[in-house]
Formats: structure tokens, C-alpha cells, sequence
């Protein structure tokens, strides 16, 4: 009963921030309603709970609730792989296409995960892959920061703008692009939910259960680097969502159980970003703020609370 009820205020919330910016839809014409306004709102929900699941696998793959496709280095990952195809890409003669920023920020996620898995080969303590992700992150941002000494004006706006997060950019043909891969991995997680929560038990029980270690992390790293991934090359990088949405989700309903957790996450997901993008639009007047740093004013406070109640246990 809880579950469900908890399930419908997420839905209501959503519902009511979506009513909140069509509300003055009669003063707009047609073409910027399903040219902008719905493609941002429809993007927001789906990015969100992109962000959410991914950040579920990520917690799941190091069984530790602080895990997060930004704390960990995956979003940083993913924004050098889009400065490598954004500064480098123009040099070799590469024009930006979706595909290609894609591929490419799903690449530097790939490699951020994969490196940090290594590196956290061995450490159970939440506070060392926690530095090992603000180290990897500012490894990312110097490498970034030199790969824009080499490139023009206009590769330099393009790559600033993108970097702030923001759903604006997003257009009436992208939904499907975001979609299928949040439906396909969500189908896959529901699908594996019993066993990951035996892998959450440990890899000792895990494989007295008949579970493939390996292939539960190779799933876990290429679902969840491949959300933030694909999600960052279209609105950059958003952080904290993934870090919040299944915090948030596990502590009300106060269970690590998978088959309870994954729908509210991505419905947390998705709230959390239509609220900062709502935040975004409506905080000024005539102002559109970007909406990472919104983002991480909401998350900031939850993670510096988990921290704490790490640190008191």
C-alpha cells in the first residue's frame, strides 16, 4: 500500500509540473508547442529517469548507495569523449552529428566505469571510490581544459553551452532517440531484478545461486555507462540525478529490493529533472538558467546527508 501510494504522488507531482509549464499554452502558437515546449518537458522526464536507472546499476555494480554516474567519473567520462568529437572532430574533418557524439560519450563513460571499477578493485569503503571519482573527475576536466586551448571560438561556445545541461537543444524527433535505450535497459534490469538483489548479498552467495559474476558486471557497466552516456551527448552533463533518484527511492520505501526500487527510481528520476528544469525557466524573469547547477543544489544536500550518516555508522 505504501509503495503505491508513494507511486502515485511521484505521478502527480510529474503531472502537475507538466500542467504548470503548458499552463499558458492558449498564449503560444502550435509550432512552438511541438517544436520546444513538449520535447523539453517529454526530454526532462525521459533524461531523468535515464539518470535514475543508471545510477540504481552504478549502486548496484559497487553494492554502495553513494554511487553515481557523476561522483564516479562516468559523466565526466562521457563530457571528454563529447570535447574529443567537438574539438578534435572539426580537425579531422568530422561535422557533429548525434550518432557521433554519442558513440563518443559513450566511450569516455565506458572507460571512466571501467577504470574506476578497477581502481576500486579490493576497497569496500564508500569514502575511497569517492575520491577515486572527484581525482578521475578532475583528470577529465584538465584533459578537457587543454583540448580547449586548441579549439576556435566557435567549437569553445558550443562546447560551453553544451556543458551547462539543458534541455532546450532537444527537438521533436529525439524522444525515440532517448526511449529505446531507457526502455530496453529498464526491460533488462526488471528482468534480472532477483538475481541482482542476490548480488547485492555478496559474490559468495551470488554464485551458490547460479549467478554469473562476470556477466552481471558487464551488464551493470555497459547499461549504466551507456544511459549516462547517451544521455549526456544530448543535454550534457546532469549531475546528481542518478546519485538522488535511488537514494531518495530507497529510503522512503526502505528497501534494497530491485523489484520495489527501479519504478520509483526512474519516477524520482524523472521528477527531479522536470522540477530543475521548471526551477530553470520559471526561477527569473526572461532568464533560462542551465540546469546542471540547479541539479546539484537539489542533490548536494542528500549526498553531504549520506556522507554524515556513513561516517556516524
Amino acid at each position: 500500500m505504501k509503495d503505491t501510494l508513494h507511486k502515485i504522488i511521484l505521478v502527480a507531482w510529474i503531472g502537475s509540473l507538466i500542467i504548470f509549464n503548458l499552463s499558458d499554452v492558449a498564449s503560444l502558437d502550435t509550432f512552438i508547442l511541438e517544436e520546444f515546449r513538449i520535447p523539453r518537458i517529454t526530454g526532462s522526464i525521459l533524461c531523468g529517469m535515464g539518470l535514475g536507472l543508471s545510477g540504481l546499476m552504478m549502486q548496484t555494480l559497487f553494492r554502495n548507495p553513494l554511487a553515481g554516474p557523476f561522483l564516479i567519473g562516468v559523466t565526466p567520462g562521457a563530457s571528454l569523449g563529447m570535447a574529443l568529437f567537438i574539438f578534435a572532430g572539426s580537425s579531422l574533418g568530422i561535422g557533429f552529428s548525434f550518432l557521433g557524439a554519442g558513440i563518443s560519450s559513450l566511450t569516455g563513460a565506458l572507460l571512466a566505469l571501467s577504470l574506476q571499477l578497477w581502481l576500486s578493485k579490493g576497497f569496500t569503503s564508500p569514502m575511497r571510490m569517492l575520491l577515486i571519482g572527484m581525482v578521475m573527475g578532475y583528470v577529465f576536466s584538465a584533459g578537457i581544459q587543454l583540448l580547449q586551448q586548441f579549439g576556435n571560438a566557435q567549437e569553445i561556445q558550443q562546447f560551453t553551452f553544451w556543458g551547462m545541461g539543458s534541455f532546450e537543444q532537444l527537438e521533436s524527433g529525439d524522444w525515440y532517440r532517448l526511449s529505446l535505450p531507457i526502455f530496453i535497459i529498464s526491460v533488462v534490469v526488471w528482468t534480472i531484478r532477483r538475481p541482482l538483489d542476490s548480488y547485492l548479498l555478496g559474490d559468495l552467495y551470488a554464485q551458490s545461486s547460479g549467478i554469473s559474476i562476470t556477466k552481471m558486471r558487464m551488464t551493470l557497466i555497459l547499461g549504466g555507462a551507456l544511459l549516462a552516456g547517451w544521455i549526456t551527448s544530448f543535454v550534457g552533463p546532469i549531475g546528481f540525478v542518478g546519485l538522488v533518484a535511488p537514494h531518495i527511492a530507497k529510503r522512503i520505501i526502505k528497501s534494497e529490493s530491485h523489484e520495489r526500487v527501479i519504478i520509483p527510481t526512474l519516477l524520482w528520476g524523472g521528477a527531479l529533472c522536470l522540477t530543475a528544469d521548471t526551477i530553470a525557466h520559471h526561477l527569473l524573469m526572461n532568464v533560462v538558467l542551465p540546469v546542471n547547477p540547479i541539479s546539484a543544489l537539489i542533490g548536494a544536500p542528500v549526498l553531504l546527508y549520506g556522507l554524515l550518516k556513513k561516517s556516524k555508522v
